[in-house]
């Protein structure tokens, strides 16, 4: 097993679940009496990962009240955002905390995608990609923007929802990055003002021709907590 870092983003405001949680940022929102981020770090803690990053921004003094500097003996360091920077704005500022030169994952705070990290890391590593992008099957697309592949699984398009034909791919908000990778678009400057790692920066990436590849995850177990129908699913999904 691969010993890595990890940032969760864990900055959003849950809009959609402010008649369910009204006061906590949502990777906090209780599922069985723990919050969210609990399960999150259980699972990725049992995928090899030695170092949390917590990249928060709305109400964000829970997130550190309850965690405090590790958790299960796992340090975490927090990146706080004073304002919305976007994803991307948010990647940026956790990224300052990632210490070793080794690949690290991004994961987004508000999502459980059971992965199969070993198994990533060698498509990573075998396809010399510098960000890796683990996707998810789905028989439709009308809520999701959909990703192409090449045939070798290198990303060449984003697309719209409902674009494209079944089944489609759909990014399943885990990625494993090269730092080296971050730390040259940090440097030409793209990084101004709040910037959407979504909508902005994974097309410009593709545009550029970098090594942006896809991973397809065959374990289709997914659950998006920001979705109210999702949450309330969320409090059996645990139960094993």
């Amino acid at each position: 097993m691969h010993h890595s870092e990890a940032i969760i983003l864990a900055g959003g405001l849950g809009t959609r679940l402010r008649s369910v949680i009204p006061d906590l940022p949502k990777p906090m929102a209780p599922v069985n009496g723990k919050p969210f981020l609990e399960y999150l770090m259980d699972f990725w803690i049992s995928q090899g990962v030695v170092h949390f990053v917590l990249a928060v921004g709305y109400k964000y003094q829970a997130v550190v009240d309850h965690f405090g500097g590790s958790y299960r003996g796992i340090p975490i360091d927090y990146s706080i955002e004073s304002e919305p920077i976007g994803t991307g704005g948010g990647l940026f500022l956790a990224f300052e905390r990632i210490s070793s030169r080794e690949p690290f994952y991004v994961i987004n705070g508000d999502t459980f995608f059971p992965i199969d990290s070993n198994s990533v890391f060698k498509f990573h590593s075998m396809m010399k990609s510098e960000f890796t992008m683990v996707l998810r099957e789905m028989s439709s697309a009308e809520r999701y923007g959909t990703v192409r592949l090449e045939k070798d699984k290198r990303i060449i398009q984003f697309c719209s929802p409902g674009q494209g034909h079944p089944p489609f791919l759909i990014n399943g908000g885990v990625y494993l990055i090269e730092p080296e990778f971050l730390t040259d678009t940090y440097s030409k400057g793209l990084f101004k003002g709040p910037i959407s790692l979504e909508d902005v920066l994974f097309p410009k990436w593709v545009q550029e021709n970098k090594s942006l590849y896809g991973y397809i995850e065959k374990n289709n177990s997914f659950l998006d907590i920001g979705i109210p129908s999702d949450y309330e699913r969320s409090q059996s999904f645990f139960i094993q």
